[in-house]
């Protein structure tokens, strides 16, 4: 904490002065004259000086030359703050004998600052001159001081002469006056005796001789208690020594008067603040005979600097910005900035005083929304708005402005505040949240069709199987029916991406070892993308164990590294990256997708074309793409993405135009060891004699799969919903197993497994579905350990998959 020296013969101000700088943090030293002032800083040197030039006893110009003659003190800054010596001369007279700044008063309280901070800088960063001695421009600069003393002297002589004139002409008429001065004394005496102030005669020995009314309702003594009471019976223990010293300075001359504000002690035991005068009064031979001593009552004044002090440093401290601009001038400069509003702009208070408000607006801020606060400015009505602003650096930030019209007491506009709050982080995750909807509505849309299309698809697939496997089949109807085949699995494939990208593939999650699966990978992507682009890993050792389908992994790592080789047309660099990473609680609240806690990282990072921003924030959007037409789906990035939310991870791309692009997968770590692969077995005998109850709302699905499984001796009682295949199975005989689908009308298949295996619980059941919605999650069917057979399936797959549900023995009770 600085401690500043301030020296001035005027209480008022140092008064002033005092309240400023420990207002604004600083600890403040005072004396009323140069020769105080040295004795001061020689006992305990301060960290700068601010010193008035016309004093008694030691005037300025006096003190600055001993000031720079003392080893302890050439160094320390010296500001000269006066109201008397104002010329060009007598400014570069003080800053040649070593003044490090010379104000003039009356100075702006924010300008005075500003000066004493930027003058303590310049010391800290060794700016200030050294004050090393120069005696013969010392001998110089005394003369010309000296030449500047006399020129004063002589103005002060002529001043008296025209003071003298003054004087006669006062006395003139103080011997008239005295005449009606004796008429009114008793009146004046009764004036006397009830004073807005307290006036007291205090002897030498401390006592109070008399008292006026005032100072009997100031203290609540009455006027024979006071008349019995020493003033330190009055006053607190801290200022007893002091009080005496003054008093004593007072009685040997070298003091004419004391002024000082100090709390005192009512009869009733409460505080109040006084600024008392004390005044010796002398006889004839210029001995003290007591004291005359003048008290204004300064509690409310007290109270309230205390308050504004308060509130100044609150606003200090908060986070929005405080702007107060002049409404009575043209412009509306800016008269006032809290801390706030430095922090959030760049700006300091002295570069932002007296500039509008204009200069943090640019180029992306809203034209539209600048009109509307011109039209409320013009109205002097209060607005709210969001703008975007710049800070001193350029750079931008969105600005939550409340600006309020404030009149004065009769009613005239004096000021605008504003209140301005940075929300550049609340407008980025309100980007995400909106994205992130438009991506749950599109998913939720592409997942529908897909079931739809599953269904289809279903049949397509089916009969084209079945055709097919006619050994008698025409070369031209085999071809043709092919062509049917191929084109189902192309739109199977398409719909397994939309079902990917929307978060309702049938997931078989497994504990892996993440290094080894990219290794395993990595083999074929090396060939997929191409001999003109080196290939990389770079692997952390003693990487966490991740919960993800080996499957759906494969399928993120193939459509980034397509994405990725298709942005590298001339040639370039792969890389995969893996790595141990701890999600902080910060983190995690501000950017969407992600959980707190240890993950495992996974990057693949390109050196190819890179993106723009506008292109980045729509990556994962289905159906976009930046390819040619019939280049690419726009499906596999979208893909990527709903896989890895669908395993409880988030992803994150970091890309320049030019510099290539990095997506980051985050998933989260496990703490325990990998699964045992599985171990494949060969596939079971197709053909069955066992009783199958088939659900499925689809008709075209329902036959196709009651005509394959009855080809394979199965006996199919089929149903068109839930609650049909509950009426059924009360008529049918014993019921081996359940093919159902997930989602029908009025029934779907869980419930309905529930209802069957409430009185059949030997029952096997197998689902089926083209695609999970909420429902299959909630009833639990995202676990790998229900049978589970995605549509479109052929009659030979079906046929496969129940045979495998029929031969698998129940799990134990």
């Amino acid at each position: 904490m600085t401690r500043i020296l301030i020296v001035d013969d005027r209480p008022d101000n140092l008064y002033l002065l005092r309240a400023l700088l420990e207002g604004n943090g600083f600890t403040v030293q005072q004396a009323e004259n140069g020769l105080e002032a040295l004795r001061l800083a020689r006992a305990d040197p301060p960290g700068l000086i601010v010193s008035d030039l016309m004093m008694p006893v030691l005037d300025g110009y006096s003190m600055l030359r001993r000031w720079r003659a003392d080893p302890r003190l050439r160094e320390i800054p010296f500001i000269v703050f006066t109201a008397t010596y104002t010329t060009q001369r007598d400014e570069r007279l003080a800053m040649a004998m070593g003044a490090d700044a010379f104000l003039l008063k009356p100075m702006e309280p924010e300008a005075m600052l500003a000066a004493i901070r930027r003058t303590l800088a310049q010391r800290e960063e060794g700016q200030l001159p050294s004050r090393r001695a120069r005696p013969q421009e010392d001998r110089v600069l005394l003369q010309e001081y000296n030449q500047v003393l006399l020129q004063k002297l002589e103005e002060k002589v002529l001043e008296t002469e025209h003071a003298n004139l003054e004087l006669r002409r006062e006395v003139a008429e103080r011997e008239r006056a005295e005449t009606r001065l004796r008429d009114s004394e008793t009146r004046f005496r009764a004036t006397f005796e009830q004073a807005a102030i307290g006036i007291a005669h205090i002897g030498l020995d401390r006592r109070f001789l008399w008292v006026n009314d005032r100072i009997c309702a100031m203290t609540g003594y009455r006027r024979e208690e006071l008349l019995g009471l020493s003033f330190t019976d009055l006053s607190l223990p801290e200022d007893i020594a002091r009080d005496d010293a003054a008093r004593q300075a007072m009685l040997d001359g070298s003091l004419p008067r004391y002024n000082r504000e100090k709390r005192y002690r009512r009869k009733d035991g409460s505080l109040i603040w006084v600024e008392l005068v004390s005044t010796p009064v002398r006889d004839e031979q210029d001995a003290p005979r007591f004291f005359v001593t003048v008290f204004s009552d300064i509690t409310d004044r007290k109270q309230a600097e205390d308050s504004l002090r308060q509130r100044d440093r609150a606003i200090q401290v908060v986070s929005q910005g405080i702007v107060m601009a002049d409404a009575r001038q043209p412009e509306h400069p800016i008269i006032y900035v809290s801390a706030g509003f430095e922090r959030m702009t760049g700006y300091s208070a002295a570069e932002a005083l007296g500039r509008n408000c204009r200069m943090l607006q640019g180029a992306e801020t809203d034209r539209e929304t600048v009109a509307r606060l011109r039209e409320a400015i013009a109205a002097a009505r209060p607005i709210e708005v969001e703008i975007v602003n710049y800070r001193k650096d350029g750079t931008p930030f969105w600005n939550a402005l409340s600006l309020n019209p404030v009149r004065d007491e009769d009613g005239t506009l004096a000021w605008f505040v504003g209140v301005q709050t940075d929300i550049t982080e609340r407008k980025r995750l309100e980007r995400e949240l909106l994205q992130a909807q438009k991506m749950e509505a599109v998913g939720r849309l592409a997942g529908g069709i897909a079931h739809d299309f599953n269904n289809h698809l279903t049949v397509i697939t089916g009969y084209s199987e079945e055709i097919l496997a006619h050994p008698r089949l025409e070369p031209a109807v085999r071809e043709s029916i092919t062509a049917i085949a191929r084109a189902g699995d192309r739109a199977a494939e398409l719909t397994r991406q939309l079902l990917g990208f929307s978060r309702q593939t049938m997931l078989q999650p497994k504990v892996i070892d993440l290094n080894q699966a990219v290794t395993e990978t990595g083999r074929l992507l090396q060939r997929l993308i191409g001999a003109d682009i080196a290939f990389g890993m770079v692997l952390a050792p003693d990487l966490a164990r991740v919960r993800v389908d080996p499957a759906q992994l494969d399928q993120v790592l193939m459509n980034l590294a397509v994405n990725a080789r298709d942005s590298m047309p001339q040639g370039g660099r792969l890389t995969i990256e893996t790595a141990n990473v701890t999600i902080s609680e910060g983190y995690a609240t501000t950017t969407m997708d992600c959980r707190a806690g240890p993950h495992v990282m996974l990057a693949m990072s390109d050196t190819g074309a890179g993106m723009r921003p506008e292109v980045q924030a729509r990556i994962f959007e289905p159906f976009f793409t930046t390819k040619e037409i019939g280049k690419g789906t726009g499906l596999g990035l979208a893909t990527v993405f709903g896989i890895v939310q669908q395993s409880q991870g988030c992803i994150h791309v970091y890309s320049e135009p030019g510099l290539g692009s990095t997506f980051k997968i985050y998933l989260p770590a496990v703490m325990q060891p990998p699964d045992a692969p599985s171990r494949s077995r060969p596939a079971p005998a197709a053909r069955g004699q066992e009783t199958v109850l088939l659900v499925e709302d689809d008709e075209g699905v329902r036959k196709l799969a009651q005509i394959g499984l009855g080809m394979k001796g199965y006996k199919v009682i089929c149903a068109r919903d839930g609650a049909e295949a509950l009426a059924m199975a009360e008529e049918a005989g014993p019921i081996d197993l359940v093919l159902t689908d997930v989602v029908m009308p009025r029934l779907g298949g869980p419930e309905l497994v529930r209802a069957l295996r409430a009185r059949h619980p030997t029952v096997k059941v197998l689902f089926m579905s083209g695609y999970t919605d909420d429902s299959v999650v909630r009833h639990g069917l995202m676990d790998a350990s229900v049978a589970f057979i995605q549509k479109p399936y052929t009659p030979r797959s079906l046929a496969a998959k129940v045979r495998e549900v029929l031969d698998t023995p129940l799990p134990a009770a």
